[in-house]
C-alpha cells in the first residue's frame, strides 16, 4: 500500500506555511478572478504555492493551503463562488496532486542497494499523469456547472464581443460561424490547457521544493518515466465517443477528451526527447518542432498520435511501475 514517504505531524510552522500558500495562491488567482487583464498571467502560477506547501511540508499544509486560497478570495470578494473558483480549479487539484507525487511503499531492496537507505517504490509519473487529466476534467465540469455553462447562450454573447473588435465589414453570419466555433472547442481547450497548466507547475514547484533540500522523492528522469496506464486508451476511446452523443454527454465527452488529448500529447513530446537523446541534431530537431508547435500547432496531432501508439504498445505494467530510489 502506498502510504506518505515522510509523514509529517500538523504542527504550528506547516500550518503557517499551509495559511501562507494559501493566501499566496489566492493573490496570484485573483486577476483571473477580478478579470483584470494586467495580471491574468499570474493565475497560471497560482498552484505553485499550494504544490511548494504539499510537497515540502507535507499533504495537510497543501490542503490547508487550498483551504486557506478558498477563504481568502471568497472573503475578499464576498462571494462563495469566487472561493469555489479557485478550489475547484486550482486548490484541490494541486493539493490532490502535491499528496500523490509524495506517496510510496517500502520494497525488499534489490542487489547492490547498500547504504542507500531505504528502497522506496514511488507513485509512478504514469498515474500522476492520469491523475492530473481526472483532476482537471472534473475541475472544469465542476466549474461548468457553477457557471451555469450552456453553449447555446454563450454563443451569442461571443458573436456581440467579436462584432466589437472587428471591422464593420465583417458580415454579422461570419462573426455568428466565428462564435459557435469558439464556443465548440472550449470544452475541449480549456481542460487541455489546465493539464499543461499543472502539469508545468508541478516540474516547477518539485524543482523549487528538491533545491530547498525538503522534497524526499529523488528526481525523476522524465523523458524516460512519462507515460500513462493502459486504460487511459479506453478512457480516450470512450470520452471520443461520447463526443458525437449530443447534449450534455456530449459536452462530459469533449472535457475528458481535451484532458486526455494532452496528457497524450505530452507523453508523445517525452518519447521525442527520449529518442533524440545522444544524437548530434538533437538541440536542432527540439527547436525546430517547438517552433512548428508554436507557429502552426497542427504538429501537436502528430505528437498525440505518437503518445497513444507509444502507450499502445507498451507492456501492460511498464507504463505503471517505477524502479525503486
Amino acid at each position: 500500500m502506498m502510504q506518505d514517504s515522510e509523514p509529517k505531524s500538523m504542527n504550528p510552522r506547516a500550518l503557517l506555511i499551509g495559511l501562507l500558500a494559501g493566501l499566496a495562491s489566492a493573490l496570484l488567482f485573483a486577476g483571473l478572478v477580478t478579470q483584470a487583464s494586467s495580471a491574468v498571467g499570474l493565475a497560471f502560477v497560482a498552484p505553485v504555492p499550494i504544490l511548494i506547501a504539499s510537497l515540502g511540508w507535507g499533504s495537510t499544509a497543501g490542503f490547508v493551503a487550498a483551504l486557506s486560497a478558498f477563504g481568502a478570495v471568497a472573503g475578499a470578494l464576498g462571494s462563495v463562488y469566487a472561493g469555489l473558483s479557485i478550489l475547484l480549479s486550482v486548490g484541490l487539484p494541486a493539493a490532490i496532486l502535491g499528496h500523490i507525487a509524495g506517496l510510496a511503499q517500502p520494497i525488499e531492496a534489490p542487489t547492490g542497494w547498500k547504504d542507500k537507505g531505504p528502497a522506496l517504490l514511488w507513485f509512478p509519473l504514469s498515474r500522476i499523469l492520469f491523475a492530473t487529466c481526472l483532476l482537471a476534467a472534473l475541475g472544469c465540469l465542476a466549474m461548468g456547472w457553477l457557471i451555469g455553462y450552456d453553449p447555446s447562450d454563450l454563443a451569442p454573447a461571443v458573436a456581440q464581443a467579436l462584432s466589437s473588435e472587428a471591422a464593420s465589414s465583417v458580415p454579422p453570419e461570419q462573426l455568428a460561424e466565428l462564435a459557435r466555433f469558439v464556443v465548440n472547442v472550449i470544452p475541449y481547450a480549456q481542460p487541455a490547457f489546465l493539464v499543461l497548466t499543472l502539469v508545468v507547475c508541478l516540474f516547477v514547484s518539485a524543482a523549487i521544493v528538491r533545491a530547498s533540500g525538503r522534497l524526499p522523492r529523488p528526481k525523476d528522469d522524465i523523458p524516460a518515466s512519462a507515460g500513462l496506464p493502459r486504460m487511459a486508451l479506453f478512457a480516450f476511446a470512450f470520452a471520443l465517443a461520447l463526443c458525437f452523443t449530443g447534449g450534455s454527454a456530449a459536452l462530459v465527452g469533449a472535457v475528458f477528451t481535451g484532458a486526455l488529448g494532452c496528457a497524450f500529447t505530452l507523453v508523445g513530446l517525452a518519447v521525442m526527447h527520449r529518442r533524440s537523446r545522444g544524437r548530434a541534431a538533437r538541440g536542432l530537431l527540439l527547436f525546430t518542432a517547438y517552433a512548428a508547435i508554436v507557429l502552426l500547432s497542427i504538429p501537436l496531432l502528430a505528437f498525440l498520435a505518437l503518445g497513444l501508439f507509444e502507450t499502445a504498445k507498451s507492456p501492460a505494467q511498464a507504463a505503471d511501475t517505477n524502479q525503486p530510489r
